[in-house]
C-alpha cells in the first residue's frame, strides 16, 4: 500500500513538475507582445477609434496560468473631447492548471484596476457609442436556423472576480445633468452556474452638484443562462438599508419575484438633490398626451411585497408602509396596500388595465383618523386647520396622461371631519355680528379678523358624486356650538376650476333664508375668490325695507284717529 502511494506521489510530482517546465517554456518562447501591434490594428479597423496598450503583456504561471496587461484604452468618439472613452489601468485572466489535463478551461480569477468610463450624449442627442453598435436597418442577415445555443455560462467556472477603483461619467448635455459613480469595488467567490455565489459591490453615486450617495451591497447571487437571484440581500444607501430577495427567471420573457424590507428613508433627501442649477431639458406640453408603453406593460410579469418602516415622501411621513405588486397579461394590481400616518391609518388598492385600447384606472382608497392639520402643512398646503379625518375614494378613468385621466374620473367620494378647528376666523362670531342690530350691508364690509380669531367645529362631513372629472357636492354639513354651515357646489378637475356656494346660520335659525350668511367660493384652483352672495344678501335686504314700511303703514291703518 505504502508503495503504491509512493508511486502515485511521484507520478503526481512529476506531472506536476512537468507543467511547471511547459508554463516557463510557454513564457519563454511565446511572447504576447509581439502581437500588440496586430491586435491595435484589430481594434482599430473594427471600431475606427485608436486604441492603445502601453504596458507589456505578461505572463504568470504555476499555480495559476495567465495573462496581465496595463493602460489600455480606447479613444473616444470624434466631437466628444479628448478624454478617452475607456481607460484600464491594468487588467488581468489566471486559469488553474490542473483542469487543463481534464480538457476544462476554470478561470481561477480574473481583475480590473482602474477602470475609467466616460459616457455622454450631445445637444442633438447622439451618444459617445453609437458608432460602436450596429445601426438599424444594417443588422448583418439572419443566419439559417439551427438550433438555439444557450449562452456559455453552463459551462463556465470563475473562481473570482474582482473590479478594483472603477469611476464612470455619465455626461448629459440634453438634460444638462452629469452622474458620476466613484470608487466602485465589485467582488464575487467562486462563479459555477446554478450554484450560488458571494457578491460585494460598493460604490459612491453623485449627481451634479448634489451629495454623493454611498452604497454598499452584499448578497447571494445565482446565475445560468436564463435566470438570476439575489439572496440574502443587505443593501445600504447612506442611512437606509434594504434586506430580502430578488429573482428574475426566463429572460426571454421574464418573470420578476421579489421580498423586500426597508427600514426608513427620506425620498426628500434625494429628490431635492436631484434638482441642479443646470439647464433642464424643456418638459413636454401639461395638455400633451403621453405615450404610455402598453405592449411593455402587458408583458410584465411581477409579483412582490415591499415593505418600509419609516417613509419621508414630498413631505408627508409614515410608517409601517406594505405594498403588495402583482402583474401579469396587462393587469397591474398595486395593493392592498397600507400604512401608518398622522396618527391615523391608510388602506387601498389600484388596478392598471392595459389589455385594452385605452389605459384603464380604478382606485379605492381610504384614509381613517388622520390628522387633518399636521398632513395639510406637511403637504404645504394650508397652516390653519386641524381635526381627526377621514377620506374615501372609489373611482375610475382612463387615459394616457394626467388631464385626459382627471376628465374622465368617475366614482364617489366622501369626506368627514371629527373635533375640528379653523384658525384666522371666527365664523360664530361674524354671524352674530352680521345678523345683529343695525344694517347687515353696512355690518359685511367692517367685518375684520382679530388676532386670535379661531371656529372650532364638532363635525363636518360631505359626499361627492364625480362624472366625467366634474364633482357635484350637495350635502356638505359643518356643525358648532353657536351655528350650523352647509354647502353644495361643483369642482371641475379636468379645467382645474370650482363654483361653491357655503351658507352659515346661527344655531335654531336654519333654513331662514334672510338669516343665513351666503358665501360663494369660485374660480381657478390657482386662484380662488372667496366673497359674500350679495346678490341673495340684496334680495334679504330690499325684503327688509319692504317688510319696514309695511310694517309702518300696517301701524298707520290700525293706530286709533285722534277726535278733533
Amino acid at each position: 500500500m505504502n508503495k503504491t502511494l509512493k508511486i502515485v506521489g511521484i507520478v503526481l510530482g512529476g506531472v506536476a513538475g512537468l507543467l511547471v517546465i511547459l508554463a516557463v517554456v510557454l513564457t519563454l518562447v511565446f511572447d504576447p507582445n509581439q502581437y500588440k501591434p496586430e491586435i491595435i490594428k484589430l481594434v482599430k479597423d473594427k471600431t475606427g477609434r485608436d486604441f492603445k496598450i502601453e504596458q507589456k503583456i505578461g505572463w504568470s504561471f504555476f499555480p495559476r496560468l495567465g495573462i496581465e496587461a496595463g493602460g489600455i484604452e480606447l479613444a473616444n468618439a470624434p466631437g466628444f473631447g479628448k478624454d478617452p472613452f475607456a481607460r484600464l489601468e491594468a487588467a488581468g485572466v489566471h486559469v488553474a492548471v490542473m483542469p487543463l489535463l481534464r480538457g476544462k478551461i476554470e478561470v481561477s480569477s480574473v481583475y480590473l484596476n482602474g477602470l475609467q468610463l466616460n459616457l455622454a450624449k450631445n445637444t442633438a442627442g447622439k451618444t459617445n457609442w453609437d458608432d460602436l453598435v450596429p445601426a438599424e436597418g444594417k443588422k448583418p442577415a439572419a443566419p439559417e436556423k439551427k438550433e438555439a445555443t444557450k449562452l456559455p455560462v453552463e459551462g463556465l467556472t470563475i473562481g473570482r472576480l474582482e473590479v478594483r477603483r472603477a469611476n464612470l461619467v455619465w455626461r448629459d448635455q440634453q438634460a444638462g445633468s452629469t452622474l458620476t459613480v466613484k470608487n466602485l469595488n465589485l467582488t464575487t467567490s467562486t462563479f459555477v452556474a446554478n450554484e450560488p455565489m458571494d457578491l460585494s459591490l460598493a460604490f459612491e453615486l453623485t449627481r451634479d452638484k448634489a451629495a454623493p450617495i454611498k452604497a454598499d451591497l452584499r448578497s447571494r447571487l445565482t446565475a445560468s443562462a436564463n435566470a438570476l437571484k439575489l439572496a440574502n440581500v443587505d443593501l445600504k444607501v447612506d442611512d437606509s438599508r434594504l434586506q430580502g430577495s430578488i429573482e428574475i427567471r426566463d429572460f426571454s420573457s421574464p418573470a420578476v419575484r421579489f421580498d423586500l424590507a426597508l427600514d426608513k428613508i427620506d425620498l426628500d433627501r434625494y429628490l431635492a438633490s436631484g434638482s441642479s442649477t443646470a439647464t433642464p431639458a424643456k418638459a413636454a406640453p401639461a395638455d400633451q398626451p403621453v405615450e404610455v408603453p402598453l405592449s411593455t406593460l402587458r408583458s410584465l410579469n411581477v409579483n412582490g411585497k415591499f415593505q418600509v418602516g419609516t417613509l419621508t415622501a414630498m413631505g408627508l411621513k409614515s410608517t409601517e408602509a406594505k405594498v403588495l405588486v402583482n402583474a401579469k397579461n396587462g393587469l397591474i394590481t398595486l395593493g392592498p396596500n397600507s400604512a401608518k400616518l398622522y396618527q391615523g391609518n391608510y388602506h387601498g388598492q389600484t388596478v392598471v388595465d392595459a389589455r385594452g385600447k385605452t389605459l384603464q384606472l380604478k382606485l379605492d382608497e381610504k384614509l381613517e383618523g388622520v390628522q387633518v392639520g399636521p398632513l395639510l402643512k406637511d403637504m404645504k398646503l394650508f397652516d390653519h386647520y386641524s381635526g381627526a379625518g377621514n377620506v374615501s375614494l372609489a373611482l375610475t378613468a382612463q387615459g394616457f396622461d394626467a388631464n385626459a385621466i382627471k376628465r374622465s374620473l368617475n366614482g364617489n367620494a366622501a369626506v368627514s371631519i371629527k373635533d375640528g378647528r379653523i384658525d384666522g376666523v371666527d365664523l360664530g362670531k361674524a354671524l352674530k355680528t352680521v345678523f345683529g342690530k343695525g344694517d347687515t350691508l353696512t355690518k359685511l364690509t367692517q367685518l375684520v379678523p382679530s388676532p386670535g380669531d379661531h371656529t372650532v367645529f364638532g363635525q363636518m362631513s360631505g359626499t361627492f358624486q364625480v362624472k366625467n372629472g366634474v364633482a357635484n357636492n350637495n350635502d356638505l354639513v359643518l356643525r358648532a356650538v353657536d351655528f350650523t354651515a352647509t354647502g353644495k357646489g361643483m369642482a371641475d378637475l379636468g379645467n382645474e376650476k370650482m363654483d361653491y356656494r357655503l351658507f352659515l346660520a346661527n344655531t335654531g335659525e336654519e333654513g331662514k333664508k334672510c338669516k343665513t350668511l351666503p358665501l360663494r367660493i369660485s374660480g381657478s384652483f390657482a386662484k380662488l375668490s372667496y366673497e359674500p352672495d350679495m346678490g341673495l344678501l340684496l334680495e334679504c335686504q330690499a325684503k327688509k325695507q319692504v317688510d319696514k314700511q309695511l310694517e309702518k303703514g300696517l301701524e298707520g291703518l290700525l293706530k286709533p284717529k285722534k277726535k278733533k
